[in-house]
């Protein structure tokens, strides 16, 4: 049975993968063919859409010149994605995040 596809989808409420999934569904692309297009295996795509992976910064730069993305904004999901990935029971994580807030000179940001 093939899966449904969701009508609508916004960069904002959805994780990381269940974003490159919508996008790469509404252009009706098949998981093998975006994974070429990163030199990667389809199966590890897959797990990047289900939340299971995270893509290189390589393979995240190579989908969004194949999808036409802003690259910055792509590897900026990507980073969002992994912090979530990688501290979501660390309770000092809104801390660090409110942190980059108040004054992002100090941590590498800009004003």
């Amino acid at each position: 049975m093939a899966r449904q596809k969701k009508a609508t989808y916004t960069a904002n409420t959805l994780r990381f993968g269940e974003w490159l999934r919508g996008l790469r569904e509404s252009k009706d692309l098949p998981l093998r063919v975006v994974a070429a297009a990163a030199e990667m295996d389809q199966a590890h795509l897959s797990k990047v859409e289900l939340g299971q992976r995270l893509l290189t910064a390589e393979q995240a730069s190579s989908i969004a010149k194949f999808f036409g993305i802003d690259a910055n904004e792509f590897e900026a999901r990507r980073i969002v994605e992994r912090f979530r990935l990688e501290h979501t029971d660390n309770p000092a994580a809104e801390q660090a995040i409110n942190m980059l807030h108040e004054d992002p000179a100090i941590y590498g940001g800009k004003k």
